[in-house]
């Protein structure tokens, strides 16, 4: 356990053994992509995957996969405020295809990242995932004619997983990757879909962080059982990695 362990996270349920699978990519029945996501696989690119133990920041690190039960979720006041901070933007929604406009938008985010950059948004998605590992779907989100956020998902039967988001870096304070999970919330529930997985977090400080501060959490805890998860509040994640550390 870390000093800078995150405090709701110290005292879960965690199978202590070390898992690490890996699998190429391949088309999946909807209900059997229920089945790997709610044994912890997470996907990108060609291949499908889990973890439950990783690195950040130069330090071994626990994988907390997440998921949100649909039934009865509200967003936070908060996340209200969001939706309609955002009311001026246009969506459209798409099957998942990556054209030139989201290369040139991916590059802006990614330059953002000062520590594990994204090199490419092709070590996201691959030519085959707008049906792999099933049906891939995105929102793109337009200021006036400006392409500004894209967010991408794949559908199961009564699942919805989160994919990957790019966002512009001057439209920040709209906080997209929130909106457009919430947009992908919102989805889900009109699909009947019985849980969204917004992926996973560390159980370190990260820009992950965001996902946790969603009601109706869930954890998956490496055994194959998940257990509810108490919502935890926006904090900048970024001062508990700096306050302490040496001035360089």
């Amino acid at each position: 356990m870390h000093a800078r362990s995150l405090p709701i996270l110290r005292d879960v349920s965690f199978n202590p053994r070390y898992i690490e699978e890996y699998l190429p990519m391949q088309m999946l029945d909807p209900m059997v992509f229920d089945r790997f996501c709610e044994d912890g696989w997470c996907y990108w690119s060609d291949l499908l995957f889990r973890r439950n133990w990783w690195e950040w920041r130069g330090r071994a690190c626990r994988v907390i996969v997440l998921r949100i039960r649909l039934d009865g979720f509200q967003p936070s006041k908060s996340q209200r405020k969001c939706l309609r901070r955002n009311a001026d933007l246009r969506v459209l929604r798409r099957p998942l295809q990556i054209l030139r406009h989201h290369e040139r938008l991916f590059d802006l985010h990614a330059a953002r990242f000062q520590h594990n950059r994204p090199a490419s948004i092709y070590g996201f998605f691959s030519t085959w995932s707008h049906i792999m590992p099933c049906l891939g779907v995105e929102f793109d989100v337009f200021k006036d004619n400006q392409l500004v956020a894209t967010s991408f998902f794949h559908l199961g039967h009564e699942s919805m997983a989160g994919n990957y988001c790019i966002h512009h870096p001057d439209e920040a304070w709209r906080s997209l990757g929130i909106y457009t999970m919430l947009l992908e919330i919102e989805y889900a529930r009109f699909l009947g879909k019985k849980y969204y997985y917004p992926g996973f977090v560390y159980d370190l400080p990260s820009e992950f962080d965001y996902k946790l501060n969603f009601h109706n959490l869930e954890y998956f805890d490496w055994w194959g059982n998940w257990y509810p998860l108490e919502r935890m509040p926006v904090r900048r994640w970024r001062e508990e990695w700096f306050e302490a550390e040496p001035s360089r």
